[in-house]
């Protein structure tokens, strides 16, 4: 295994750079970790290995699957959309998309429907890859599902369909599908390799997932009992699968990672997070996404406290945003981003003025708060406390 890592590292952040090294030597296959502060690119690191079984190294070209750290970028582009306003968070959802008002849903906001809020975290019925290929023919059918609990009443993880929300709410507002506007509106503009539906182009650079821990993917798949809610909302109704033997299929095959799910779908680097998360509180390169008013406005929490029929973990939402909470406190009170199943990790702070990224193939299961993640986190607190 490849243990050494590679990069950029600027004077006083040595020991985040020796954090992220201890991860890569001693626990990840592959990974990489970006920092941006107050719009300087302090750290941009990676090592280990892309594709294990090929012997493929992780290189500053290699880009991964990063679940719903996809829901953070997506929140981003809802909020750039609200602050030039051609969104108002409180309006009702169905003002942009009318079909949503079925079943008692009419009066639910854009911000409680963002915040997981809509009850709908699943949608009944088969769906296939072929119906996946269709964003709007799968909020279609999630207009038309009638909720678990009353819209706005409670709050339950919509795991993958608050992406068909957020993504039908753009195309409403913009014409154009997620993946499209944020490809030609911010990750064009700031040269960042960021995808919602991987272009065929792209295919070589993706690198190839695999659990670190197939045990304990055995006892997470032990854990969704078919045909319960939560098993409906995380493998699609039986059509995405969690095998426990380590690999991931789905998920390695392009055909999925084409599809546009702007839930848990995205594609990307270290270095794309650190950058759009950083342009979110500061200039990088002339572009600002979000200003501080609308910071402030689009990541207050919303969704707190014990979740809808679930006992466990009480992450904290806003509008699509998570903010922080005991499992994902990232650099502190004021920090706004998403982590994603296996790992990854991307957020801002306006405390500091950072954008951080930290992306992996090697998945963990999660549940608490990641050793090896905040083992950099912390490290990178520290080092703003010196250099402040």
């Amino acid at each position: 295994m490849n243990t050494a890592i590679s990069g950029h590292v600027s004077p006083g952040f040595e020991d985040v750079a020796k954090a992220f090294a201890a991860n890569i030597s001693t626990s990840e296959i592959g990974a990489a970790c970006a920092v941006r502060v107050r719009g300087e690119l302090v750290l941009n690191v990676w090592g280990g290995m892309a594709d294990a079984d090929a012997g493929k190294p992780w290189t500053s070209e290699t880009i991964t699957p990063v679940f719903s750290v996809t829901k953070g970028v997506a929140a981003v582009v809802v909020a750039h959309l609200a602050g030039n306003g051609l969104i108002d968070l409180d309006a009702p959802l169905a003002r942009y998309w009318p079909e949503f008002a079925a079943h008692g849903k009419g009066s639910l906001s854009v911000r409680r429907a963002l915040a997981h809020q809509a009850g709908v975290p699943f949608i009944d019925g088969s769906i296939t890859l072929a119906d996946l290929g269709s964003p709007a023919g799968m909020a279609a059918r999630l207009a038309a599902q009638e909720p678990m609990f009353e819209p706005g009443s409670a709050h339950a993880y919509h795991a993958v369909t608050v992406g068909w929300i957020t993504s039908e709410l753009v195309r409403r507002v913009t014409g154009r599908p997620i993946g499209a506007w944020l490809s030609e509106n911010i990750a064009t503009p700031l040269g960042l390799s960021t995808f919602i539906g991987l272009p065929e182009v792209e295919r070589s650079r993706v690198a190839r997932l695999r659990s670190k821990d197939p045990a304990a993917m055995q006892a997470l798949v032990a854990a969704f009992t078919e045909g319960t809610a939560a098993w409906k909302a995380m493998t699609l109704n039986g059509s995405m699968s969690l095998p426990p033997e380590g690999l991931l299929p789905n998920f390695n095959d392009y055909a999925v990672q084409s599809v546009e799910l702007a839930g848990a779908n995205m594609i990307t680097d270290a270095l794309s997070l650190a950058t759009l998360y950083a342009a979110c509180v500061g200039e990088i390169g002339g572009v600002r996404l979000l200003s501080d008013a609308t910071i402030s406005d689009a990541t207050r929490p919303i969704s707190t406290g014990p979740q809808y029929g679930v006992q466990g973990p009480e992450p904290s939402w806003a509008a699509g945003f998570m903010t922080p909470w005991e499992i994902q406190p990232m650099l502190g009170p004021e920090s706004f981003g998403h982590d994603g199943f296996g790992g990854s990790l991307g957020f801002a702070d306006p405390a500091y003025r950072v954008g951080f990224g930290y992306v992996r193939n090697g998945l963990v299961v999660g549940g608490v708060r990641d050793p090896e993640v905040y083992n950099v986190v912390d490290a990178l607190r520290a080092a703003l406390g010196r250099t402040a």
